[in-house]
């Protein structure tokens, strides 16, 4: 049985929607869809999930990883680099995104520029330091609350 088989019959035996089991595993929903296809949305080729996926669905539906890939057919491709592999947060971020459409990407993306900008600003400001009369004055360190407002 390959993933995507197993995980649609583990959640019918269990009585859980997609969502229900990607809250489980830490992943979104449209993670979970893309796996129980076996087809990676970006490349149209088969999924390989990598070992940290794996471990995810494993700890998620309450197995070990042995016992889990013991449920696989032996032809399952999996990732076993680790290299530049995204973390549950940020897959839900990636799957997220792609769920977008190109206006709402486009704005997205500007807030993220806008953010990163914004933060470099605040970083800059709080360690300017004057040196007036051989005396140091600035931001040396305390609570520092800073409001950005984006709009």
């Amino acid at each position: 049985m390959r993933l995507g088989e197993w995980l649609k019959s583990y959640r019918k035996k269990n009585h859980m929607t997609m969502q229900d089991l990607a809250d489980a595993c830490g992943f979104s929903k449209a993670y979970i869809g893309a796996l129980e296809k076996g087809i990676n949305p970006s490349t149209g080729k088969p999924y390989s999930p990598t070992i940290q996926t794996l471990t995810k669905i494993a700890a998620g539906t309450g197995q070990d990883l042995d016992a889990l890939l013991k449920s696989l057919d032996g032809d399952q491709p999996v990732t076993i680099s680790t290299l530049n592999t995204l973390d549950g947060e940020e897959m839900k971020l990636v799957y997220s995104y792609r769920e977008l459409n190109t206006d709402d990407k486009n704005f997205l993306w500007s807030l993220i520029q806008r953010l990163l900008n914004s933060n470099k600003e605040v970083k800059a400001k709080s360690s300017i330091i004057n040196n007036k009369g051989g005396s140091n004055y600035g931001v040396v360190g305390g609570n520092f609350n800073a409001g950005i407002t984006i709009g």
